[in-house]
């Protein structure tokens, strides 16, 4: 798990090696173990930072070189069916210099190509792959978007990085404005959309793509698509795809431990994972009995017999995390969870340097209270809109209070009303009063689209829809989220859940073999029921909670308040400042509660404050 950073120059020679040393020496997080740049003395640079996971010798140090030094790779994060890579190399070569599966990715994309090698490789990951002789470079980034890749775009060449303050502040960007529309969005998501970015000509490379870069120009390709993925015979338990999964993730020279919450995901991944190694696992507790489940981590702790570890945390330890999760997020991000992740990461960071996740459970099985909702308003998006509209009215008239009226009075279809769910607390109401432009639909959002008119309206299609759009649109906001916070703290954080053989297995699993009444996930639920008992699986689920919407009204209301209605004309000018004004008065008299869209836009100004023009010539 590292960083990378690099240009490809269309028409100058100007490599700008202060600046790319300036980008390592503000990447060191991701990579505090080793740094290196590499260049081909004409128009290509890579920057490299490294923190050591496999072969910790200088022979996994990067860039690396070929033997016959005509590629070169940059390469952030794991690749674990590297015994397959070695199986396929077998007729191209015998020995390596390294057992880093860095090496394997490199001679891999030599041999194999990039279309087979990007169907091949299980992992997390995103590389930077430049052939010499061809004058080529290609940047990839895996297929559900664990590890990210910023690019900025000009007419002199492209800049990469796995941080977007390298980009913004790159002279290919610098100068750009703002893309008010991608602001909008942002303010709705709460977080920047992929193939898109708050400052023109940059964005994130959208997951499972990859693009070619060369003196033609920049071409984009889709090497993967979860919902259109050949789907296998369901002839392996989840169970038997978690174990793989899991074990192969435990692959690693240096200490490996687990998040566990408590809740389903994580120690189903901290069950499997300490049946092949001794196990370290990690929770934050709170002091309120109503929200705090570290009682429930370690009860699974204690039957499957992990080393584990809680850390109780208050909230004013989370609020001494501001100012770093400021820094933290090189883009603008706006959930607050990030915090406890971030307390967490740091703990665990003090034991190991690896830690695995339950991220994507939710996702993949329809695990959120949302979908089993969405699912109830089938039979209503089912009908006409003059119908819908009419049951509606019918439905206010006899009881005020029974519909929510205007949100389900201007969804154009089932797409358009899921999509406004995946939208933070107050943003479908605030975002059309404060923004003066109309926000851009996420990226994979138009991609939903064109797959939700290819099928029928039928309850099936429609919640198989709706794990897409959860795939690939509110999951990318907690990975974004989880590696950040990781590696703000230098710790890798895995994710089994999300590997390639339990993305393929979960398309064979209907929303019928997942939602029983009141329960999401049952499939994993049942899981964890024969590990351990019913009662600890199924009580009800508690989760922490920020209070944010009362340290907006007392601990940080002065410094919040001054920020958003002092911030700089570049960005007023995005905003309608007398509805700003009024959420705010609103808010902060107790009238509502809209504390999530609040810290939206004060982490939008912070963001802006920190990472914005902050190059300086080492």
């Amino acid at each position: 798990m590292c960083g990378i950073v690099g240009m490809y120059n269309l028409k100058t020679n100007n490599l700008q090696h202060d600046y790319f040393r300036w980008c390592l020496t503000t990447m060191q997080r991701r990579g505090p173990d080793a740094q290196s740049i590499w260049h081909n003395n004409k128009n290509y640079i890579a920057g490299f930072v490294r923190l050591s996971i496999r072969d910790l010798s200088s022979n996994g140090d990067q860039p690396m070189l070929s033997d016959c030094g005509n590629y070169c790779i940059s390469f952030n994060g794991e690749i674990y069916n590297t015994q397959l890579l070695l199986q396929l190399l077998k007729p191209y070569r015998s020995s390596y210099k390294s057992t880093s599966d860095t090496e394997l990715l490199l001679y891999a994309l030599i041999h194999l190509g990039i279309d087979k090698t990007l169907e091949i490789i299980d992992g997390i990951f995103a590389f930077a792959f430049y052939a010499l002789k061809q004058d080529k470079l290609i940047l990839a980034r895996d297929r559900l978007g664990i590890k990210p890749l910023y690019i900025g775009t000009c007419s002199e060449g492209v800049v990469y990085s796995s941080q977007y303050d390298h980009i913004i502040n790159h002279s290919y960007c610098k100068d750009q404005p703002f893309n008010e529309s991608v602001v909008a969005s942002y303010l709705s998501l709460g977080y920047m959309p992929e193939n898109s970015g708050v400052i023109n000509n940059t964005k994130m490379l959208p997951h499972g793509y990859y693009c070619v870069i060369d003196n033609g120009g920049i071409n984009t390709y889709r090497y993967y698509n979860y919902f259109s993925s050949a789907t296998a015979q369901k002839i392996t338990s989840v169970d038997a795809v978690l174990d793989d999964a899991v074990s192969s993730q435990l692959v690693s020279d240096v200490a490996i431990g687990t998040f566990m919450s408590g809740g389903v995901d994580s120690t189903l991944v901290s069950y499997f994972a300490n049946k092949h190694t001794y196990l370290k696992s990690f929770t934050v507790g709170v002091t309120d009995s109503l929200m705090d489940e570290s009682n429930s981590a370690a009860a699974f702790a204690n039957i499957f017999k992990t080393d584990h570890f809680c850390k109780y945390i208050s909230s004013k330890d989370l609020l001494n995390l501001i100012d770093d999760n400021v820094k933290a997020f090189s883009e603008p991000f706006a959930d607050y969870s990030s915090l406890p992740t971030l307390f967490l990461s740091k703990f665990a960071r003090e034991s190991v340097t690896v830690a695995l996740s339950g991220d994507g459970g939710d996702e993949l099985f329809w695990g959120y209270p949302r979908n089993r909702k969405a699912l109830s308003f089938i039979p209503y998006y089912q009908k006409l809109l003059w119908q819908r509209r009419a049951k509606l009215i019918a439905a206010k008239i006899k009881n005020s209070s029974a519909v929510e009226l205007v949100r389900h009075w201007s969804q154009a279809d089932f797409m358009q009303y899921y999509y406004s769910t995946l939208s933070i607390a107050g943003a479908v109401y605030w975002v059309p009063q404060i923004c003066k432009a109309k926000p851009t639909d996420a990226f994979f959002y138009e991609d939903c689209k064109d797959t939700y008119k290819l099928h029928n309206n039928t309850t099936h299609e429609l919640m198989n829809i709706v794990r897409k759009m959860e795939v690939d649109i509110h999951l990318q906001r907690i990975l974004l989220k989880v590696d950040r916070a990781g590696m703000y703290h230098s710790l890798e954080v895995r994710v089994p859940l999300l590997n390639n053989e339990m993305l393929l297995q979960s398309l064979n699993y209907n929303f019928t073999d997942c939602i029983k009444g009141s329960q999401g996930k049952m499939n994993l639920k049942q899981s964890l029921i024969e590990k351990s008992n019913n009662e600890l699986v199924l009580q009800p689920k508690k989760g922490f909670t920020i209070p944010m919407d009362e340290w907006l009204r007392k601990e940080i209301c002065k410094d919040v308040t001054e920020k958003i209605m002092d911030m700089p004309q570049h960005l007023s000018m995005m905003f309608n400042r007398n509805q700003i004004q009024q959420l705010l008065s609103k808010h902060m008299s107790g009238a509502i509660n809209s504390g999530w869209f609040i810290w939206a836009i004060y982490s939008l100004v912070t963001w802006d404050a920190t990472h914005r023009n902050k190059y300086t010539t080492l």
